[in-house]
């Protein structure tokens, strides 16, 4: 067994690596090879990068990155998405293009699908489902969705994820992971986007975009948030023909956010159906702090009785009720135009540090945000504000987290929606209500109480436990083997720095002191063995003291 496990990890080592060679090769045919190797990895191409040379050089290069991730298959696809949310890292250029990434993938055979979906479901298929298209409605990266029938009548969508999908991601996480760390040892100045950590999230984000289960709850948990809003139709799911691998929800059919011509063939009231829509948004948002992470024109529709159906709940924002407060706190600020607050407030959410140029901070969202001052809320898109914001923060190293901007990203797409569907469209007049509220409830009496509940609890547990760690403090005073020690990075770099002197000071005079033995024996002894004895020993040590000298 062992040994079938060692040629298992040799398979997969070697299929890294071919994955490695056809990742470098795709940067290197879009114009990349420079970064290739300047990350030292200039060897995994062919000798001849000539024939990788730049192909359609008249685009930018933000187009040939998402050419590539284009390329370079789903996982790449999916890291252009959430890279599409980071407006706080990326310039406009490449956030454009890496909307555009399409989750698009080659169709998966029926037979595939079936046996896929009878051993998840652990039965046949016709045993599940009165009908089932063979036909899909769509192929993502990740899974392809074909229309079903129950055996109860129910209209329902199978979502099927790909074979061999997770060894595929995994692979090409593991990989970049590894091309990460190399950008930040080789290439400095990524180092301020924090590659390794981005790597971490998305890995993180796509493990619960691959497990359907989470879907699931995420679907039933929206729907309990919803309850109150009846014009908001989130798809039953059908939990018993759902697995890790299959989700079965009901089928949403409308008219699609983005296809205006139709709603006005069928005189919808524009105006009414985005009112709907925002109060449901920030209720989701600033109330319950679980909120749809991925919204665009193919994941709301607009039903008969002027309802809205959303869909697809893999990506979903969850803010906590600290992060509520702040975001309440924050949009006050934009609405009352205080940008001295808005910067302590951004301060708070990112735990800035206080050696930060705060003065210089306000300063500078002042100037970005100036066009703004004055102007009515209608004509403002607070999404677009606070991404500006956030970009001038992380210039003063000021790191909002990356759960955030897919706040900023929701609000950014909300208006935006709002606005293509009744170019009136005011998402702050809409939300001010809401927020002045919860600055209210935030001072109320029952919070207030919460709160001091809970400090009371934590007062109470440190009275418990601090004479105890007050007496066993006094005790290590008193005792004769105590003493305080202090570390100091600085002082441990001054202390190597004299040891590395004191050997090179040693190692000097020892050659030294062999070299003058040596010449001293030849000059004076007939037996040359002895000088040259002591001139091999002089030699080694110089060769000692030079390595020290490189170090």
């Amino acid at each position: 067994m062992s040994l079938l496990g060692a040629g298992k990890q040799i398979g997969q080592a070697v299929k890294n690596v071919q994955r490695l060679k056809q990742i470098l090769a795709v940067f290197a045919r879009y114009g990349f090879s420079d970064i290739i190797v300047r990350v030292n990895l200039g060897k995994f191409l062919p000798k001849r990068l000539a024939a990788y040379a730049e192909v359609e050089s008249h685009k930018t290069q933000s187009e040939k990155l998402r050419l590539a991730f284009e390329a370079l298959g789903p996982t790449f696809v999916k890291l252009g998405q959430l890279l599409s949310t980071r407006s706080d890292l990326l310039t406009a250029p490449f956030i454009e293009q890496f909307t555009l990434l399409q989750d698009r993938g080659q169709l998966v055979k029926f037979n595939t699908v079936r046996a896929l979906v009878e051993t998840e479901l652990n039965q046949k298929l016709e045993e599940a489902y009165a009908f089932f298209n063979p036909e899909p409605l769509a192929a993502g990266s990740i899974a392809q969705v074909h229309e079903a029938q129950l055996k109860t009548g129910e209209c329902v969508v199978v979502k099927v994820q790909r074979p061999e999908i997770e060894k595929i991601i995994e692979t090409d996480i593991s990989l970049l992971k590894f091309l990460s760390h190399l950008l930040e040892k080789y290439i400095p100045e990524t180092r301020i986007f924090n590659p390794s950590i981005l790597v971490e999230d998305f890995s993180r984000t796509l493990s619960y975009e691959l497990d359907f289960v989470v879907e699931a709850n995420n679907t039933l948990r929206m729907q309990e948030n919803l309850v109150s809003f009846q014009e908001i139709v989130i798809p039953r799911v059908y939990q018993q023909f759902s697995t890790h691998r299959v989700l079965t929800l009901e089928k949403i059919e409308g008219i699609r956010f983005d296809d205006i011509v139709s709603m006005d063939e069928e005189g919808i009231n524009r105006k009414q159906i985005v009112e709907i829509g925002a109060k449901a948004f920030f209720n989701t948002v600033m109330i319950d702090g679980f909120f749809h992470g991925d919204l665009h024109g193919g994941n709301l529709f607009i039903l008969p009785g002027n309802r809205i159906g959303m869909i697809d709940f893999g990506i979903v924002g969850r803010l906590s009720q600290k992060s509520r407060d702040l975001l309440a706190s924050i949009v006050m600020s934009l609405i009352m135009e205080d940008y001295e607050n808005l910067c302590y407030e951004y301060a708070e959410l990112a735990g800035a540090k206080t050696s930060i140029d705060f003065e210089g901070f306000q300063r500078e969202i002042r100037n970005a945000l100036s066009p703004y001052m004055g102007i009515s809320l209608a004509n403002m898109n607070v999404g677009s504000v606070l991404i500006q914001a956030t970009q001038v923060a992380n210039k003063f190293d000021i790191k909002v987290p990356s759960d955030w901007m897919l706040v900023f990203k929701a609000l950014f797409t909300m208006e935006g929606i709002g606005r293509s569907l009744d170019p009136s469209f005011d998402l702050l007049a809409l939300g001010e209500e809401l927020v002045k509220d919860l600055i209210k409830r935030r001072y109320s009496f029952q919070r207030l109480n919460q709160n001091f509940t809970w400090m009371a609890q934590d007062i109470l547990e440190l009275v418990k436990v601090l004479p105890r760690q007050l007496r066993w403090m006094f005790k290590k005073l008193n005792s004769n083997d105590f003493a305080l020690e202090i570390k100091s990075s600085e002082l441990q770099a001054l202390q190597q720095e004299c040891r590395l002197h004191g050997k090179r000071i040693s190692l000097s005079a020892l050659a030294s002191g062999l070299c003058i033995a040596s010449s001293i024996t030849f000059s004076q002894s007939q037996d040359s063995r002895l000088g040259m004895f002591f001139l091999i020993t002089g030699c080694f040590f110089l060769f000692l003291y030079l390595v020290q000298w490189i170090k």
